[in-house]
This record gives structure tokens, C-alpha cells and sequence, in this order.
């Protein structure tokens, strides 16, 4: 049995959360020995620990992040480095660990005590990072210190490294939810209120603020809609939060706009609304939240770059708008609010390419070759 160390930055259930969770719950565990280190706890442990034959240990592995970037905060970020990367040498020796699995670019003691110890390291890349300067010191050091690097689509590799003998692209995949889905709105002819719903992080480049202004310029023509956002803040960056209730505020869009904050039954969440918008500002890595509405016949439309761009055929199963003003997006928001028709048969058409495609037996049996070629 190969042994496994899985590294991952959040204990939450966000887009690399919950593809980190379909890997661990439908990877062969009689191959494979899963541990799993998580930063605290939190939604993805508690759905962690219902999985069989697994260990998850609470320990925060050092992550590089923004507010690392100043003379205190590398002093504090080096010293959590080591304390972690002398924390990790000792688990994997004492777990006999073969494989070193981290699953964000920003963690980086695993990969370097992998090779400080003689271990195979993959490094799950599922981020762009937009900082050219950064870009570069995560991609010298994930190059430097993986034996493997996994990108969850092609702009994300493009954007991490040009070694193609380290390089696969595996695309990610989720849990099909027929069984779950028992109020579907789009079974319905029509009706008198839209729903129109984006789901992820709220921070400067997920595109909540593009969300609002679309949301104005559709109200202008059609005062039935309503909008709703889910996700929330990392923690310590409430202030991002505060900016998009004011930015809302100040539009008197409070009783059209809904901020659910962190989702945890995104089933529910699915169910009641019509159409899915994610409207990153920068090119989003994957979106795994286009395969999930996708999964359940709601039309998508996402901005024209990044994953996205992989996932939908635009004006077939999808749509693809532009991600600098929200004149385009609106637009199609208005057509689909008001054909019904239009609705469900690019939703179908969605759901097609979903199951056809972006599958979750692909997504693992390809992990799956790729650690045992290790």
C-alpha cells in the first residue's frame, strides 16, 4: 500500500475543499493509506472524518499569504515555515509516508520535506496568482521541489510551468447530486420572480462587485429578479466584506441583493435559483461551481477567461461574457430571465457536458495513475 500525505490550506468547503473531499472519499483506499493534514476545525473535517480508513490531523502548515509580504510578516511566516517543515520531516518518517500530496501552490513545506527526505512530491496547483512577482517565486519553488505538478486546467498550468515532463492537466469533477435534487425550480413553465446566484470567496478578484453592477443594469429592466451571493471572507479580512455591503448600499440594491455568507448545504442553495453567474475578474483557475449548477440544468454564464473558457461552449451549453464591465453580462441575464425555454435547454445541454466530460471517475482514475506511476 502506497502511503499518502494530503496538504491542503483550508478546512472549509470551497471549490479545492470540496475537490480535495470527492478525491480522498473515492480514491481506492485499499491501495492507497490517506492522511490528511487541515489548518483547523472545520466543515471539510467533519466530512473528512465520515470517510473510512483515513487519519486527519489539525495542524497549521505554513501559508504564504499576502499580508506575509512585509518585514513582520516574513519574520512570522519563517518561523511558522520551520516550525512546520520539522513537524513534517517527523510525520513522514514516523507514517512512513511515500507521497507527499500538496493541494494548494501556497504551502510549501511539504514538497520541500518530501525532497529533504527522498519522497515523491505532487503538487496540486488549482490557483492563478495575478502578482507577476509572486507568480514567479511560487512557480520556481513548486517546479523546484514537486516530482509531479497537477493543474486543474490548462491556463492554470500555463501559468505555473512549462515543464511538460512534470505537467498534467486533470480536470476536476463532482459527485453527481440526481438523487438530491428534489425541488429544481426549472421544473417549473414559469414564473413571476428570477433568481439569479453567484457562490464563492468573497475577495477582490471573485468578481462580487461586477455581480452588483450587472444586478443594477438588470433591475433597470426587469424589477422581478432578485440576486443572492454565498461565500465569505478568509478570516482576518472582514473589511472586504464591509466594502461590498457599502458598494450595495450605496446602489439601494439591499432588498434585491441577499449575502448569505458560507454556504454549508449547496444543495439548497442550487435548488432555489435560476440561473448561475460567476463572474471572476480574473481568470479563475478552474470553477468548479460551473460543473455543480451545470450538474443541475441551471444555465451558467462566466467571464471569458480562465477555466471557464475550458468548461463551456459558448451560446451552446453556456455563456461567456465580458469580465472588464458588466453591459454584456446583464444582457444575457435579461435574455434568459425571460425565456423560459432558453433556460432549460442550455441547462440540459450543460448537464450533458457535465456528465459527458467533467466526470468524477475520470478525475480520480487519472489521479489515481498518476500517483501509482509515481
Amino acid at each position: 500500500m502506497k502511503k499518502i500525505l494530503f496538504l491542503h490550506s483550508s478546512s472549509e468547503l470551497y471549490g479545492s475543499d470540496r475537490s480535495l473531499l470527492n478525491l480522498i472519499k473515492n480514491i481506492d483506499r485499499n491501495r492507497f493509506g490517506i492522511t490528511v493534514i487541515l489548518p483547523e476545525y472545520g466543515p471539510l473535517v467533519d466530512e473528512l472524518k465520515k470517510i473510512d480508513n483515513i487519519e486527519v490531523l489539525i495542524k497549521d502548515i505554513a501559508t504564504l499569504r499576502r499580508k506575509h509580504l512585509s518585514v513582520k510578516g516574513l519574520i512570522e511566516y519563517t518561523t511558522n515555515f520551520l516550525n512546520s517543515l520539522f513537524y513534517l520531516i517527523n510525520i513522514i518518517r514516523k507514517k512512513k509516508i511515500d507521497v507527499v500530496y500538496t493541494n494548494t501552490s501556497v504551502v510549501f513545506p511539504g514538497g520541500i520535506a518530501a525532497k529533504l527526505l527522498g519522497r515523491k512530491s505532487i503538487w496540486h496547483i488549482r490557483e492563478i496568482v495575478a502578482n507577476k512577482f509572486e507568480a514567479t517565486v511560487v512557480s520556481r519553488i513548486v517546479n523546484l521541489f514537486s516530482d509531479i505538478i497537477i493543474a486543474n486546467s490548462k491556463a492554470t498550468a500555463s501559468a505555473i510551468s512549462q515543464n511538460e515532463d512534470k505537467l498534467k492537466v486533470v480536470y476536476n469533477a463532482i459527485e453527481s447530486t440526481q438523487k438530491k435534487i428534489v425541488n429544481n425550480r426549472l421544473t417549473a413553465n414559469a414564473k413571476d420572480e428570477i433568481v439569479i446566484g453567484m457562490a464563492g470567496r468573497i475577495n477582490r478578484w471573485k468578481g462580487q462587485k461586477l455581480f452588483v453592477d450587472m444586478a443594477e443594469k438588470v433591475l433597470r429592466e426587469n424589477k422581478t429578479v432578485h440576486f443572492v451571493i454565498a461565500g465569505d471572507v478568509y478570516k482576518g479580512e472582514d473589511h472586504i466584506l464591509d466594502d461590498l455591503k457599502t458598494y450595495i448600499k450605496n446602489k439601494n440594491l439591499e432588498s434585491k441583493i441577499k449575502l448569505l455568507g458560507q454556504v454549508q448545504d449547496m444543495d439548497s442553495f442550487y435548488n432555489n435559483i435560476d440561473i448561475f453567474i460567476l463572474p471572476s475578474i480574473q481568470p479563475e483557475p478552474f470553477g468548479l461551481v460551473v460543473l455543480e449548477a451545470m450538474e443541475r440544468g441551471i444555465p451558467v454564464i462566466a467571464t471569458n477567461h480562465g477555466g471557464p473558457v475550458e468548461i463551456i461552449e459558448n451560446n451552446v451549453d453556456g455563456f461567456l461574457v465580458d469580465y472588464v464591465e458588466a453591459s454584456e453580462m446583464s444582457n444575457v441575464a435579461l435574455k434568459l430571465a425571460s425565456d423560459s425555454d432558453l433556460r432549460k435547454n442550455v441547462g440540459q445541454k450543460g448537464k450533458e457536458k457535465r456528465n459527458n466530460v467533467f466526470n468524477l471517475e475520470n478525475y480520480v482514475k487519472n489521479i489515481s495513475e498518476i500517483i501509482t506511476e509515481l
